[in-house]
């Protein structure tokens, strides 16, 4: 590791040291973290960023149908009792 210094506003450190007390992590520590995820990960904010992204982009679509008339007809069918019926069976 390499030592550095860095400065922080009193709300800074404030908040970092409050957050060392409750996670009973070194202020270094909580710094290397945040430094990763910001920096060296792709992690839950790139995720969180896609999946925003990609979120109601078959709303407008008309070519598949209700999917909740869908789910609906599922659960109205046979489906259940066949698969009850099949654990019933004995395992060849």
């Amino acid at each position: 590791m390499i030592r550095t210094q860095i400065y922080l506003s009193t709300e800074q450190w404030e908040a970092l040291h409050a957050m060392s007390f409750q996670t009973h992590q070194s202020m270094s520590e909580l710094i290397r973290a945040a430094l990763d995820r910001k920096y060296l990960r792709a992690g839950p904010s790139s995720f969180e960023a896609s999946v925003r992204a990609a979120f109601g982009i078959w709303k407008d679509r008309d070519d598949i149908g209700d999917t909740a008339a869908y789910v609906r007809a599922l659960r109205k069918g046979a489906r259940l009792q066949r698969l009850q019926q099949l654990r019933k069976k004995p395992h060849a």
